[in-house]
């Protein structure tokens, strides 16, 4: 008959007692007497602390069997769609883990978008915590979640080459030869953010085991990402000869409410991205 893991564990320090309780009579069951000859309760005591990571138990049948002990803390590293990272796991209770780790990323590229030369940043990642459930008595875990001092961002420098033309909504703008545009833009979210992951694999094995090689898939809420856009220089009318059509665009107010409409459908089309992925695969090991 099969016990299920849980259970095993649970009654792990009455097997304990158990055996200590035993002892004496143990010694003297001729199965034990001939294998091991005569000694005394005192010298098996003395040499138990010598395997700290064995328990022994006593079966109906006089034998001792030896048992690994339960690991208390794990590590692990990961990888996966939201960059490289690690983390540090607890076990609270039978059913539960507490977790602690970081993971990042980063990528950046230059390219051109209606004529401008753009150079772009896209970092995820930051902090988390996690309580992990194992409701299966297996590695099946569920995870809330929290991810704190979240890294997630977009940050983008832009420089408008001297003639060439740009399209901010609904108006079309020329960068002058005298001062080119050029401006910033950068997308955030918040700082804190809940989230949820389920997967498998359990960093602190109650089986005693060192390695695992745990899977995590879910997602994290960033809220909705705010794009802002500064832009500086001198915007020329494409319709006029320059220099008679250009004026610096703090000044040219058709620029800045063409920009601020620009601002307000793009923020409206990153409502989607309010949810950032996870997907990782990791390998840890445990004390």
């Amino acid at each position: 008959m099969k016990f299920p893991l849980g259970v095993v564990l649970s009654l792990l320090p009455l097997f304990v007692l158990s055996a200590h309780a035993q002892t004496a009579p143990l010694l003297t069951h001729p199965f034990l007497s001939s294998a091991t000859g005569a000694s005394s309760s005192t010298d098996i005591d003395e040499a138990q602390p010598s395997e700290p990571r064995l328990l022994t138990a006593s079966t109906q049948s006089g034998a001792i069997v030896a048992t690994q002990s339960p690991r208390h803390l794990g590590i692990a590293t990961q990888v996966g769609i939201n960059g490289v990272g690690a983390d540090i796991a607890v076990a609270v209770a039978s059913h539960f883990n507490v977790r602690v780790g970081a993971q990042f990323f980063g990528y950046s590229d230059s390219f051109q978008e209606q004529g401008a030369n753009v150079n772009a940043m896209l970092r995820l990642g930051g902090g988390r915590a996690a309580l992990d459930w194992f409701p299966f008595h297996n590695g099946f875990h569920i995870s809330p979640l929290v991810v704190f001092l979240d890294q997630t961002n977009v940050r983008a420098t832009v420089i408008v080459p001297s003639g060439q033309t740009i399209s901010l909504d609904n108006g079309d703008y020329v960068s002058s030869h005298a001062d080119p545009l050029h401006g910033s833009a950068s997308i955030g979210v918040w700082k804190t953010s809940p989230g949820l992951t389920i997967g498998y694999g359990n960093i602190v094995p109650r089986s005693g085991k060192h390695f695992s090689f745990p899977v995590d898939a879910g997602f994290y809420y960033v809220g909705q990402p705010t794009l802002k856009v500064d832009f500086s220089g001198s915007a020329c009318d494409p319709s006029e000869p320059e220099p008679l059509g250009c004026q610096p665009v703090q000044q040219d107010a058709g620029f800045q409410r063409d920009l601020a409409a620009f601002i307000r459908r793009n923020n409206n089309n990153l409502s989607y991205a309010s949810f950032i992925p996870i997907l990782s695969f990791g390998v840890g090991y445990s004390f």
